[in-house]
Formats: C-alpha cells, sequence, structure tokens
C-alpha cells in the first residue's frame, strides 16, 4: 500500500541526503567566498586619478600628517596606527572632514571639490550588501 507525500510523516533516506547535498553545497560556497586573512591595512591617497601616497597604517607607530600636493583647496591628511582621516581643508563643503576616521578595509573618505579619494585597503572586510 503506498501513501501520498501528504500522508507521509517521517522523512524518508532520499530527504535526509537531500538535506546533506544542500548543506555540503553551502559548505563549499562559504569556504570559497570567505575573507582573506590578516590585517595590514593601508591608506591609498588619489588626488586626480594619480596615487599621492600610501601610508601604512598597521606599521605606523606615531601619528603623522600629509599635506597633499597639487589640491585645488589646501587639504591635510592624517594617520594614525590603524586610521586614516582629513585633519583639514579648506573645500567649502568640509563634507571630507566630516567623514571623521576610517579604519575598515574598504572604508574612504572622498573631498569632491579636490577631486580626492582616500581609501583603507588590506585586513578583514566586513560583509556588506546593497538591495535595491
Amino acid at each position: 500500500m503506498k501513501f501520498s507525500a501528504a500522508e507521509r510523516t517521517r522523512p524518508t533516506l532520499l530527504d535526509g541526503l537531500v538535506v546533506l547535498a544542500v548543506l555540503a553545497a553551502a559548505g563549499t560556497i562559504l569556504f570559497a567566498f570567505r575573507p582573506e586573512t590578516g590585517n595590514f591595512l593601508t591608506a591609498r591617497i588619489v588626488l586626480d586619478n594619480e596615487v599621492v601616497a600610501e601610508l601604512p597604517l598597521s606599521t605606523l607607530t606615531q601619528p603623522v600628517a600629509l599635506d597633499v600636493p597639487g589640491a585645488e583647496y589646501p587639504i591635510t591628511v592624517e594617520a594614525e596606527p590603524g586610521r586614516v582621516r582629513v585633519l583639514h581643508s579648506d573645500c567649502p563643503s568640509q563634507d571630507c572632514v566630516h567623514t571623521g576616521w576610517v579604519s575598515r578595509s574598504g572604508g574612504q573618505i572622498i573631498c569632491l571639490p579636490n577631486r580626492l579619494v582616500i581609501t583603507v585597503t588590506g585586513g578583514t572586510a566586513d560583509a556588506d550588501a546593497v538591495t535595491g
């Protein structure tokens, strides 16, 4: 006597195999896309699509201030061990100054009037998603 799927109450061997296959696939995907290990952070300062400086944030022992040469508005970048910020800028909006400290991989500070981008790279990036 055969029972229909609606009448069955216990999982079968095939159900167990499907669950194991799904778990194995999920584990493989998580392993393949795991973040890189290490925490060596670098701040890359780019002005008009040209790299002006790279500051090794992980190896700094004391604060460093850098006046960015060639910027339309005078701008000073400050870096400390593990983080970076725009200390001072004469640009009109001051958005770059208000951004504050950036210390995570993938973090950016952007000054549109100066066409300046500061990007922190390396280390372990936090998972992030954009939906829309």
